[in-house]
């Protein structure tokens, strides 16, 4: 009876000094939760639109040029555009860029769908919304793998293409997607959520964490603590389908739109022989790869991003 006391009693302590390491890593259990439509830091940019009883959150920055629309990837936002749009504005276009049902200053209706073709429906009626069409469509990620399924659903949105570290072909999921089809995954992140897995993500994502700063962080994690958004997340993750099977990845090769393929050298997540695999399909494309470079370049190297964007606009004008 006293070894099965003296068991209780450790284990209790050991549960007790786990809340602790949760309690001062700044962990889910103990995060404030920011509700609903309320923006932390708000920029004169920042818009709001209810379209289907989900409000999205978007940000436009006005020009006389052509729209350019931003499409951000999975547990991203409009954020990742911000050094990347001051050079855009710079050359006199018009700048959009949106976050995703589940993403962002955005809601984040709990039971949902969240996967890529209601994703893409949802983009194309916010475009609607905004009269957007022929727009030059910018996807990072899975925001690029939305960007080839409106070429392919709804090709009167879409101009010029551009895809950075898009994803789209069958790879091995990065850890963090693998980890969000286990069972009790929502529940089980809320736990252990913290700023310390912020940071550790972008490590993934980034070649040269150096690079990465303490406001950086910082933004992503607010929008990390909105409401309902690790559910959203895990329900988009368990989604995820991108299999050899997939009529999507069969309909690739029939895009003409001229592309540009962007792609980081050093991506961990989705590998450059996917790069090698748009640029094999989409035949009026053309790669450029970034040594050095991470599956963010928009963030990792901003200004090489932009430079290379415009030369790919401007060309043939």
């Amino acid at each position: 009876m006293n070894k099965i006391k003296m068991l209780f009693v450790k284990t209790g302590y050991c549960l007790m000094a786990l809340f602790l390491v949760v309690a001062a890593s700044g962990c889910g259990l103990f995060s404030k939760t920011i509700p609903k439509s309320e923006i932390l830091g708000k920029l004169p940019e920042d818009k709001y639109i209810m379209i289907d009883n989900v409000n999205y959150h978007y940000r436009e920055y006005p020009g006389t040029g052509r729209d350019i629309f931003l499409l951000h990837g999975f547990t991203s936002s409009t954020y990742t555009w911000e050094k990347v749009i001051p050079y855009l504005t710079l050359q006199g276009y018009h700048v959009w860029a949106l976050d995703m049902k589940g993403s962002g200053w955005s809601d984040k209706p709990l039971g949902a769908k969240y996967d890529i073709f209601t994703l893409t429906q949802e983009v194309n009626k916010w475009m609607d919304v905004m009269g957007l069409k022929d727009v030059v469509f910018v996807g990072n990620s899975l925001g690029g793998a939305i960007a080839v399924l409106m070429v392919q659903e709804h090709p009167d949105k879409t101009g010029k293409i551009v895809l950075i570290d898009s994803a789209g072909y069958p790879i091995k999921k990065p850890f963090i997607i693998r980890m969000a089809k286990m069972p009790l995954a929502a529940e089980i992140t809320k736990l252990f959520f913290g700023r310390w897995l912020v940071k550790w993500n972008l490590k993934e994502v980034f070649f040269n964490d150096d690079l990465i700063t303490e406001e950086q962080i910082d933004a992503y994690y607010i929008r990390m603590r909105t409401e309902n958004i690790l559910d959203a997340s895990v329900s988009l993750a368990r989604s995820l389908n991108f299999e050899p099977d997939n009529p999507y990845i069969k309909r690739i090769a029939e895009i003409k739109n001229q592309t540009l393929i962007i792609w980081g050298e050093n991506d961990e997540w989705i590998p450059l022989e996917s790069g090698y695999k748009f640029r094999k399909d989409l035949s009026n494309s053309t790669l450029v790869i970034f040594p050095e470079c991470g599956h963010i370049p928009q963030e990792e190297k901003p200004e090489l991003t932009a430079k290379t964007i415009i030369d790919f606009i401007e060309r043939d004008l």
